[in-house]
């Protein structure tokens, strides 16, 4: 079993929400998976310290993808460290030039509240920037991760598989540990049904024995995490099309998404304060605008 250890960033003091995770890579260094928010750098390395490492010894850092809980530290990761980052072809320019796209779209919906929230994310040194293609191995040490590219929460997402783990970001969903309840992070603009359901099919072939979710740890029930997954996306997919289809709103759907994952949560027997994170983690009103915006621009349901 490959050796990987879950560091929590305690993101906004809150215990079990952003997840990264330390790979030891053989040669006294390690990679990390995801690095978390700007915000929760010292938190990072604080973890990394406990861990017997020090950032000096990070080798490469693989990024899901450049939403900012998962990469809003590479820049000063990198910038600290010397590291390869390692990103999808799409999210690499915006590491690179994060003031041009990124963190201009996220000043918009966050406003006075960005830098409470995510920090200062600070570029990425484009000399240390590795764009990663579907399929291929990364060596770092004696590590070898190998990239999958797996749209559906967002076109330049990408899973990373060491051993016989595989670490998903958001494609593999939101869940707590001591619950089994999946949640589908569906914010807009880039949520792809048919993509995501093409992501879920390739992560159940690789064949893992571990998922390793960014919100939040490892879980080894892959099969029906996954299938519990799919089936939700396809329960909210029909729900966003009729919807759409009767001329309703985002309010609409935002209702109709809440009393249904109320009553999946209570048949779950998912505790209150758990509740309450699945709902801070995944607003239901982002939920439901990035599900209007996927059904009406991709036909047919997705069964």
């Amino acid at each position: 079993m490959t050796d990987v250890l879950t560091l929590d960033v305690h993101y906004q003091g809150r215990p079990q929400v952003v997840a990264c995770y330390l790979v030891p890579t053989g040669d006294g260094g390690f990679a990390l998976i995801e690095c978390g928010p700007a915000s929760s750098l010292p938190a990072l390395e604080g973890g990394v310290a406990e861990a017997g490492y020090a950032l000096r010894d990070l080798r490469a850092l693989l990024l899901t993808h450049i939403h900012l809980d998962h990469a809003g530290a590479a820049g000063g990761l990198a910038r600290r460290s010397g590291c390869r980052v390692w990103v999808h072809p799409v999210g690499l320019p915006h590491l690179a030039d994060p003031q041009a796209k990124l963190l201009p779209s996220a000043r918009r919906l966050y406003g006075e509240s960005m830098e409470a929230l995510w920090g200062v994310m600070e570029a990425v040194p484009a000399s240390q920037l590795e764009a990663v293609q579907h399929g291929q191995r990364v060596p770092v040490g004696d590590l070898e991760a190998v990239a999958w590219h797996t749209p559906g929460h967002a076109r330049h997402h990408v899973c990373w598989q060491v051993g016989d783990a595989v670490a998903t970001g958001d494609v593999a969903g939101v869940r707590f540990p001591g619950s089994s309840h999946v949640l589908p992070p569906t914010p807009p603009p880039d949520i792809d049904l048919g993509a995501w359901r093409s992501s879920l099919e390739l992560l159940r072939g690789l064949e893992a024995r571990r998922l390793l979710l960014a919100h939040f740890g490892a879980i080894g029930d892959v099969a029906r995490h996954l299938d519990e997954l799919q089936g939700r996306l396809g329960r909210w997919q029909e729900l966003a099309r009729t919807v759409a289809e009767r001329g309703g709103g985002s309010d609409e759907l935002e209702r109709e998404l809440t009393t249904l994952d109320d009553a999946e949560l209570s048949l779950a027997g998912v505790p209150a304060e758990a509740r309450r994170e699945y709902r801070r983690l995944c607003s239901m009103a982002d939920a439901a605008a990035g599900m209007l915006r996927a059904v009406r621009s991709s036909g047919p349901l997705v069964p």
